[in-house]
């Protein structure tokens, strides 16, 4: 069938600094931002408050000149970088989102796209959801993203499996999107929780769960509790957000910083984090964030808790069909996080892994590079494994 959703192909250069660079490139493959505006507004940009800065210049500059899909992503990666508390930081998520649900009125007004919000504890997840135009979809997915995702980010993914017979339910759980900065729900390991209560609002069974970035960690755990998911999908190599905090650091650091987790010395983890917080800008950025994500107050109870942020310890209960997917370059997370993940995958049904390269310009995170081709890959995967 013919496809009316296109995916950019390619990974750029845009700024020496690599998590800058992966963000810039995931605002022009995923969010449609201008190559040419993002290769001026990168040589501009030297941190964190530098990036918002600029930013909000081209985000306003896009709304002037009624460019409102740019303006949309260029106001969504301007909060992206704002520190939590930052007076502006809501409203600079409101205006992305608003201008979001305008310029796709049309869509969620014809039906095709429908909006949800799903009872959860004292709060909603949000949830946009979809069906295929022929009868019968070929299969139900459950799709979130990870640990700095919102769900309007994936519309051109929903839409894309939509195109190909798939029905799709895009959520945010605790910690992403609305359900933490409107919903007020921190982030939780238990991602069996959320997927529970989407799937007995729908009344879904039968489904596959896509998670990605962090969603491939979470979507998997989730399925080790959840035997209504058949068929799991992690959208990245990631076994332990812990591990993963700690990696890029001198081994005997690892070493202290662990043992100083096994007896609980807070005060000293405090200190060296906060040291380390004051010499690294974005290291001071990233955990700052990721204590208000995690909804816990110091350095010591963020790391404490992203180590629960695992399915090492589940992985044998996870006994569906799963595919993992992984990249050359992610410079996130190295590809051989691969083998502890395989090792614990004892019990699957059928075990696939998939190692995205740089030749298939699929080579950075979430392989954002070349999302179409990661996309008609889980979509033969899946047709493989129902048939």
């Amino acid at each position: 069938m013919k496809n009316f959703i296109n995916f950019k192909k390619g990974t750029f250069n845009f700024h020496p600094n690599p998590n800058f660079n992966y963000q810039l490139n995931r605002t022009y493959a995923w969010s449609n931002g201008d190559f040419e505006e993002l290769k001026a507004v990168a040589k501009k940009i030297t941190n964190a408050e530098t990036w918002e800065k600029e930013f909000l210049k081209i985000a306003d500059n896009a709304l002037r000149e009624k460019r409102i899909e740019a303006a949309i992503a260029y106001y969504r990666m301007a909060e992206f970088f704002m520190y939590d508390g930052h007076p502006a930081k809501i409203t600079t998520y409101d205006k992305a989102v608003n201008l979001f649900y305008d310029y796709y009125a049309e869509l969620f007004k014809s039906g095709i796209v429908k909006k949800a919000l799903v009872p959860y504890e004292k709060a909603h997840l949000p949830v946009l959801y979809t069906e295929p135009e022929a009868e019968s979809p070929i299969d139900t997915i459950l799709l979130h993203g990870g640990y700095d995702s919102y769900m309007e980010e994936f519309l051109p993914m929903m839409l894309y499996l939509r195109e190909n017979g798939f029905a799709v339910y895009l959520f945010e759980g605790p910690g992403q999107g609305s359900a933490l900065r409107k919903e007020g729900l921190p982030f939780i390991p238990e991602w069996e929780k959320p997927v529970t209560k989407i799937l007995d609002h729908f009344a879904l069974s039968d489904v596959t769960i896509i998670g990605l970035s962090l969603g491939g960690m979470l979507a998997p755990r989730a399925a080790a509790f959840e035997n209504r998911i058949k068929r799991v999908v992690a959208w990245s190599l990631l076994p332990n957000l812990f591990d993963l905090l700690i990696y890029d650091m001198p081994e005997n650091f690892q070493e202290v910083v662990r043992l100083l987790m096994k007896s609980e010395d807070a005060n000293t983890l405090n200190f060296i984090m906060k040291n380390l917080m004051e010499k690294n800008p974005l290291l001071d950025w990233a955990i700052k964030h990721g204590i208000h994500n995690m909804g816990v107050t110091s350095p010591y109870e963020f790391l404490k808790k992203i180590n629960k942020f695992q399915y090492l310890d589940v992985g044998s209960k996870i006994s569906q069909d799963f595919l993992l997917l992984g990249a050359t370059k992610d410079h996130f997370i190295p590809t051989e996080f691969s083998t502890p993940i395989i090792a614990c995958l004892t019990n699957t049904k059928s075990l696939t892994y998939r190692l995205f390269t740089e030749k298939e310009s699929a080579e950075n995170h979430c392989n954002a590079g070349n999302t179409k081709l990661v996309l008609d890959t889980i979509i033969d995967w899946i047709k493989l494994v129902k048939s």
